[in-house]
């Protein structure tokens, strides 16, 4: 098999691994639906994957990878301008993809999946918490515990995309706004 076609293949794979399992969950998907879906036999996606286990740890590896990368872009922008386009992109990415972080979302105590969770989170953290100690360097944040302050922020957005997921929140940009000013104001150095 040419290597163009296997890359091809894998991505196909995982566009309708991503479908399936979005549609259905962890535990409801099977390899023949997504092979289905994919028009790739089960046989070749076991070629890829060995089991669904597997295929189900890349393609939340791929996910998490492809939010780092984006936001790993912001640590090097000034400190108001990454804190808002932190913030944007958890929201864009639960518009997006909210089948998805759906499916995240009740099956969040799947064992297979706390590693790749834990490590995602401690990522967000650290970038997080260096674009706030940027920002208290650069004079633009008053001083705080940078690790506790990216703790609140992680976990007010994560609420946001889960009242988002459950309907509560029909706005989600327009309340990202508002949480982006609500935290300036706790965060911006009086004297500017």
């Amino acid at each position: 098999m040419k290597r163009r076609i296997s890359e091809k293949s894998k991505k196909d794979i995982l566009d309708a691994a991503r479908e399936v399992f979005s549609e259905k969950g962890y535990s409801k998907t099977t390899i023949r639906e997504v092979a289905k879906l994919s028009e790739i036999s089960v046989g070749g996606i076991y070629l890829y994957y060995k089991n669904k286990e597997e295929l189900y740890t890349e393609l939340t590896s791929e996910q998490m990878k492809t939010f780092l990368m984006y936001t790993e872009a912001l640590r090097n922008k000034q400190p108001l301008t990454a804190l808002k386009s932190l913030i944007e992109g958890y929201l864009d990415y639960a518009i997006k993809w909210t089948k998805l972080v759906s499916m995240h979302i009740k099956e969040h105590d799947l064992k297979l999946k706390k590693p790749l969770k834990k490590e995602f989170l401690a990522a967000q953290r650290r970038l997080l918490s260096d674009i706030l100690t940027n920002g208290i360097k650069k004079g633009v944040f008053r001083n705080i515990n940078c690790n506790e302050t990216a703790d609140v922020i992680l976990f007010s957005l994560r609420g946001m995309i889960l009242a988002y997921i459950s309907g509560d929140i029909k706005t989600p940009r327009k309340q990202g706004d508002f949480f982006y000013k609500l935290i300036l104001n706790g965060l911006k150095r009086m004297d500017k």
